[in-house]
């Protein structure tokens, strides 16, 4: 017994396509996007070769009527003008080259001063500045020198002259005392050392035991007791 297979129990499959429209109509169908991409891709490829074409053209149409134009034209003029220039150019180069070189008018290694003006009561002015300064650091300088000089000799005539003073006791208490020549004096006293006139006078500044400090004009010196 054949059983009869009916219409219904076999799948249904789209029938293959026939040509390349069908491929391309089936492909749009299946991708949108992609179709509209290269839709998209190929407009812009045609754009691009029609204007190639058109500017190709263009360019052989103007060689075209470039070559011909008649020699008697404007055209021809200026050409036959521009080979006259192009040959006088060269001529007075090769006159150039050929001619011996001109000997040098001026040293160029000298310098023209009165290219180059200067300012003379500027520069005067900065000079003496300039000396001025120097000069006065050397006064300064001169002045510290005898200054420490001067400050020498004096600290050394006033130790001569306190090495005169002769401490003999010191009595230590609420009002310390010091017995010096033979004078009683405290703290804040003047002490005269020397004979003559004029002698020079110490202020007693401390007494401690066995010594004294005395000053005279800033200069402190020590008195001990032998």
């Amino acid at each position: 017994m054949v059983t009869s297979m009916s219409p219904m129990n076999k799948t249904s499959l789209p029938p293959p396509p026939r040509n390349l429209l069908d491929r391309i109509a089936r492909a749009i169908r299946n991708d949108p996007k992609k179709a509209c991409i290269l839709t998209v891709l190929v407009a812009i490829l045609v754009v691009l070769q029609v204007r190639l074409q058109m500017s190709k053209g263009d360019g052989t149409a103007r060689a075209e009527a470039a070559s011909l134009s008649p020699t008697g034209s404007l055209g021809g003029s200026q050409n036959s003008a521009g080979v006259g220039r192009g040959g006088d150019a060269a001529t007075a180069l090769r006159a150039w080259m050929e001619a011996p070189p001109a000997p040098l008018s001026r040293n160029l290694f000298a310098i023209n001063l009165e290219r180059f003006p200067q300012d003379g009561n500027r520069a005067t002015v900065n000079n003496d500045q300039v000396v001025g300064f120097w000069d006065e650091l050397a006064k300064s300088m001169n002045s510290r020198a005898d200054v420490r000089k001067e400050r020498q000799i004096l600290v050394e005539n006033l130790t001569q002259q306190a090495s005169q003073m002769r401490l003999q006791s010191t009595v230590m208490g609420a009002t310390p005392k010091a017995v010096i020549n033979g004078e009683m004096v405290s703290e804040g006293d003047v002490v005269a050392c020397g004979s003559g006139e004029n002698p020079t006078t110490f202020r007693v500044l401390r007494i401690e035991p066995r010594r004294i400090i005395v000053e005279r004009e800033g200069i402190k010196l020590e008195i001990q007791m032998k």
